[in-house]
């Protein structure tokens, strides 16, 4: 998606939450500081299965896969192993999600535990009708931008009412002001 692959972040909506997102490979210590004002602050970059299988990254807590659902499971934390100081950082955790994304990357290159979050986040059609994770729609947009795809996400509070998630209503005003595409999937 051209809007990610140019660095502008996407406000993406499903019937499980609403998230900003932005194209992992290329986030930015500003945008990733703006991601976690607007947010909960709890960041997750959404990765195929192959890419987590590739750098190691284990599921925190094996989830059940089924052929007919798109895989879904939070991972172990990571931190880049060079490049950062606490990990908790904006910027820290910008360059752990660009780390993550780099095709010369590899398991040595993370650190675990760490701060940042990896999803696997399998595409797959689902026949059932059920909506399709947050992570997997993020992780879609990102597929034909990026040579490694990943997202970076962090679903958003309201302003309004900061102990719920946005309703769509708040999400289509925040796309407005913001001038970002909203994806309602």
């Amino acid at each position: 998606m051209k809007v990610l692959e140019s660095g502008n972040p996407v406000l993406v909506a499903t019937d499980t939450g609403t998230a900003l997102v932005y194209g992992a490979a290329t986030i930015t210590t500003t945008q990733m500081a703006d991601l976690i004002r607007c947010s909960s602050g709890f960041v997750q970059v959404a990765l195929p299965s192959a890419r987590c299988d590739t750098l190691l990254i284990p599921e925190a807590a094996p989830t059940v896969r089924d052929e007919r659902r798109p895989g879904f499971g939070q991972c172990v934390t990571v931190d880049a192993t060079n490049g950062v100081t606490t990990g908790i950082s904006a910027a820290d955790r910008a360059h752990t999600a660009r780390v993550l994304c780099s095709p010369a990357s590899t398991a040595a290159d993370l650190t675990r535990p760490g701060h940042m979050v990896p999803v696997r986040a399998d595409i797959a059609i689902d026949p059932s009708g059920c909506s399709l994770p947050l992570a997997a729609v993020a992780l879609a947009l990102t597929e034909m931008a990026f040579p490694v795809p990943g997202a970076v996400y962090a679903e958003l509070v309201s302003e309004l009412d900061p102990s719920h998630p946005i309703s769509l209503n708040e999400a289509r005003q925040i796309a407005e002001r913001r001038h970002t595409l909203l994806v309602c999937a």
